[in-house]
Parts: structure tokens; C-alpha cells; sequence
């Protein structure tokens, strides 16, 4: 049997590290980069991350990292009195957040719910949970704030309140026994958190552009636009997002036909909404009286 040698050109390559927050799915970007690139290995190294990037970005050749919506990564913007950025940034997409409750809590059995529904719940704070959401409920005391968003899941699973997460996120790191995970859906739409891809400044180079083309969807004929901007959606984001805007228009359509069987979760929910609508309409009342 003739051994196959190896190429020596090949197993000298240095391969491409890709460091990923959690929740964040680099596979598509993976299969993609061994078509256009098969000689130069791709590392995909997961990242112990829910928001924001690792303490040493330079250890990888770029990094997908998750921010807080209207943010960017760190190091990407020039700050009054700083030196000049060192990272450069492109928006990959925009996140949908979901609501996530216990499991046997009557909301469990929804896919999805309005942001009006989330005054039927009690939020709970978290560091990651965005100041452009809805207000959580205090902790009377700082202390006892959970440390992350695990540690919100756990005092969820307990009953003590539901938290705000990104879909992918919640569903990522939740526990499908004790937790359902419900995307809030409708008007006013909430903040999504931003994923973006970002590397050094010093590493802008041919092969990290390459895989920067890759993860937006750019072929070997389509021209390279400038980093640190808010590129267009990749045509798989675009399909992704034009679906969901179908679906969306379907379910509403549906839900203003549909009829609310009596005692059912979505009559009881509709039920509720109207008690704390006739409740607020009699404090208005109340303050006005009071007032004259």
C-alpha cells in the first residue's frame, strides 16, 4: 500500500481563527470559506460570550461578537481624547428578541407574543437586558441582580419573573424542560440586538477580507465596500427576513379572522389584557375627579 505524503505547502498553512459569541452559528460561514478558500483552514473557536467581545480579540483573526442594540464593538469608534480606533466592524444582521418564561407558565404554549403582553409578566433585570426594552422590575437590593443571563435563567425556571433575551440566545443557553422561549412579535417593535464581525486594523488583510466577502455574502465579482459601515443585508438575510415578514403578515391576517374559543389560553390572555386596560381607564377617571 503507497502512503500519500503529505503537502508540505498545506500543513504550513496558518489556519484562520474565528472566534463566535454564544448563540451565533458561523457553520454556513464555514462551508462557504472550504468552497471559496480549501486551501486555508478555518478554526471556529466558540466564545464563553454572551454579549460583547473577548478580553483579548487579538488572539483571533476576526471575531463575531453580539451587542446591545444602537451599540457597536468596542474599539471600532473613535472616543473624544482617544487614539484612533484599532478594529474595523461590519454589521452582519439584526437580532429578534424573545420573551422567556417557565415552562408551565400560561403564557408557555404561545410561539409568540406582542409587546403589550409583556406588562402581563414580571421582568426581571439583568446585565445583559437593554435599556431600549421595557423596563425591568428593580432588585431592592443591587446585590442580588443575577451575574448573567444564566444566572436570570435559573431565577426564571424557579417562577420568580420572565426575562428579555435575543431568540437565538435564549434558546441557546435555556433548558427546553424548564424554559419556553416565545419571540416578541408587533407593534412597537422592540430593539434587536446587533451582531457584528470585527478584526484588527493591523490585520486587514487578503485572506481576513476573504472571509469578511464570505460572511456577507459577496462573490469574486462584487466590489468590496468600506469597513465600519451598515452594510446591506446578505441575500440569505434578506430571503430570511422577507420570509419572516410573510409569516408575520399571515399570522395577523389569521389572528383578526380567528375567533377566541371560550376558556382558552388566547380568551384568557385577551381577558386579562382588558382588565388591566379597564384599570388603568379607571385611574385615569379617578385622577381627574380628584383633580377638580
Amino acid at each position: 500500500m503507497t502512503e500519500t505524503t503529505p503537502d508540505p505547502t498545506h500543513a504550513e498553512t496558518p489556519a484562520l481563527r474565528l472566534g463566535f459569541a454564544r448563540g451565533i452559528a458561523p457553520s454556513k460561514w464555514a462551508e462557504r470559506w472550504r468552497v471559496v478558500q480549501p486551501g486555508i483552514p478555518l478554526e471556529l473557536v466558540p466564545l464563553n460570550l454572551t454579549f460583547a467581545g473577548p478580553k483579548r480579540p487579538e488572539d483571533y483573526d476576526v471575531v463575531i461578537e453580539r451587542v446591545a442594540p444602537g451599540q457597536r464593538p468596542a474599539g471600532t469608534v473613535e472616543v473624544a481624547g482617544a487614539a484612533a480606533p484599532d478594529r474595523h466592524a461590519i454589521r452582519l444582521y439584526t437580532e429578534a428578541i424573545a420573551l422567556v418564561v417557565p415552562r408551565d407558565h400560561e403564557l408557555a404554549e404561545q410561539e409568540q407574543v406582542a409587546p403589550s403582553d409583556l406588562s402581563l409578566v414580571t421582568l426581571l433585570d439583568h446585565p445583559d437586558h437593554s435599556p431600549e426594552w421595557p423596563t425591568a422590575e428593580p432588585w431592592q437590593d443591587p446585590d442580588w441582580m443575577p451575574r448573567n443571563a444564566l444566572a436570570a435563567l435559573e431565577l426564571v425556571a424557579a417562577g420568580s419573573g420572565a426575562i428579555l433575551l435575543p431568540q437565538l440566545l435564549a434558546r441557546h443557553i435555556g433548558d427546553k424542560r424548564r424554559h419556553a422561549v416565545l419571540r416578541v412579535v408587533g407593534e412597537p417593535p422592540l430593539a434587536g440586538s446587533t451582531v457584528w464581525a470585527s478584526w484588527a486594523v493591523e490585520r486587514d488583510a487578503a485572506d481576513v477580507q476573504q472571509l469578511i466577502g464570505v460572511m456577507r455574502g459577496r462573490t469574486a465579482r462584487s466590489s468590496r465596500p468600506a469597513a465600519d459601515g451598515d452594510p446591506a443585508q446578505t441575500p440569505d438575510a434578506r430571503q430570511a427576513s422577507q420570509k419572516a415578514a410573510q409569516q408575520k403578515s399571515a399570522q395577523q391576517k389569521s389572528a383578526k379572522s380567528a375567533k377566541l374559543k371560550a376558556n382558552s389560553r388566547g380568551a384568557q390572555l385577551a381577558a386579562a389584557r382588558e382588565k388591566i386596560e379597564r384599570a388603568k381607564a379607571e385611574k385615569r377617571k379617578a385622577a381627574r375627579r380628584k383633580r377638580r
